[in-house]
């Protein structure tokens, strides 16, 4: 009787390619090692709270993808993940996978992670109509003024908005985090994890996020993922800012005029590896760890970096970037430009009244000063109520 391996994934491009029966991934995984494998893949928005409930035992998942950094810390010291046991092997090749990647893995010098894609802010834009507007081709990384800027100059040019911006409630926090970096401060102290972004410098970085709207579709509140893909493939904004995760599904075929696409990171990024952990609580824990080195490895991680857009090994950006021409930008916004939030104890909860905030502001339900003080005192409560 074959075992079975149950896996709660999120709905993200990288994740498709593994199901999708063209590669056989799954499929090569099963018919070698007398295994069956199902992937339960959930949207963003409804992602943690099935997580947190698998963690809880009301659902029997033995794999779960983890937001890297983000959650792994507060995960380890719950008891939710149990350690891996990555072959060393020259075939795996643990020191193929970027170390900074390598290194978001581990808690303590332990390994609870296996890397699957590695998401940060890129930002895409129509080259001959931002030369046309700015009389200039952008560099390497840009910050977000410079972005505000273009996104004014190439509005309206072509019929086109200047940009579009991912503003859904679900995904606004880390679409506005570089703004308030640009401004010098950040979410949370990298040493006490408590809130600082409730400062002059924050409402500042928030007016100036909100400013751009005037820029954007006039539904750009309700973009995720899949709107910012459509809106720039279709031409009818010159930029957005996107996940590098999402490049692959963007510049495909049904992208008009892709030869005319530019990329630029951002240089007050912010990045995290989506990755998959072995639920502490799972029976198959060696057949999981069997399938996950399998999932990662060199050949697989080729396949997911063509199809989602964003590698984890230094093989893969060295022999694809002729082919996929963002690799390149990527890879130095992995090395040189994202900078991770602090690792902190429960970070879903501490982050999730800020995306509500934010998004609250941008909407003009509440002031800026109104939502980021509301937000500020909800996430010292979560402190206070967990201390």
């Amino acid at each position: 009787m074959n075992k079975r391996l149950k896996v709660l994934a999120v709905r993200d491009p990288a994740v498709y390619a593994y199901t999708d029966e063209r590669y056989s991934i799954i499929e090569g995984f099963e018919k070698g090692n007398e295994a069956t494998v199902e992937f339960s893949i959930v949207p963003w928005d409804e992602y943690y709270g099935m997580m947190m409930d698998t963690f809880a035992g009301k659902h029997e998942f033995d794999i779960v993808m983890v937001a890297g950094h983000l959650w792994l810390k507060d995960f380890v010291q719950k008891g939710y993940l149990a350690e891996i046991s990555a072959p060393e092997t020259m075939e795996y090749d643990q020191e193929d996978i970027l170390r900074v990647i390598a290194d978001e893995m581990k808690i303590d010098g332990k390994t609870y992670l296996y890397p699957s894609f590695c998401d940060g802010h890129i930002l895409l834009y129509r080259k001959s109509i931002v030369k046309e507007s700015m009389g200039i081709e952008l560099p390497e990384a840009v910050n977000t003024d410079t972005i505000f800027s273009i996104a004014r100059r190439c509005d309206g040019r072509q019929g086109m908005r200047g940009i579009a911006m991912k503003a859904a409630q679900s995904e606004i926090f880390t679409d506005f985090l570089p703004f308030l970096r640009n401004e010098g401060i950040d979410a949370f102290d990298e040493v006490t994890h408590a809130p600082v972004f409730n400062q002059e410098k924050g409402r500042i970085a928030l007016e100036k996020y909100m400013a751009l709207k005037e820029y954007a579709p006039k539904n750009t509140h309700l973009y995720g993922n899949d709107e910012v893909r459509e809106s720039f493939q279709k031409k009818e904004t010159a930029l957005a800012v996107t996940w590098g995760g999402q490049l692959g599904a963007v510049l495909t075929d049904e992208c008009l005029e892709l030869e005319d696409v530019g990329f630029s990171a951002i240089k007050t990024s912010w990045n995290v590896t989506w990755s998959f952990g072995i639920n502490a609580k799972s029976e198959n824990q060696e057949l999981a760890n069997q399938f996950l080195a399998y999932v990662t490895s060199k050949n697989v991680d080729r396949i997911i970096g063509g199809y989602a857009g964003s590698p984890v090994r230094k093989s893969t950006y060295e022999k694809d970037s002729s082919q996929y021409p963002w690799y390149p930008v990527h890879l130095q916004l992995i090395l040189k430009y994202a900078k991770p939030l602090p690792s902190m104890e429960n970070a879903g909860e501490k982050t999730a009244p800020l995306y509500q905030a934010i998004h609250e502001a941008f909407t003009e339900k509440k002031s800026v000063a109104e939502a980021l003080d509301e937000a500020e005192d909800k996430i010292l409560q979560i402190d206070r109520r967990r201390s």
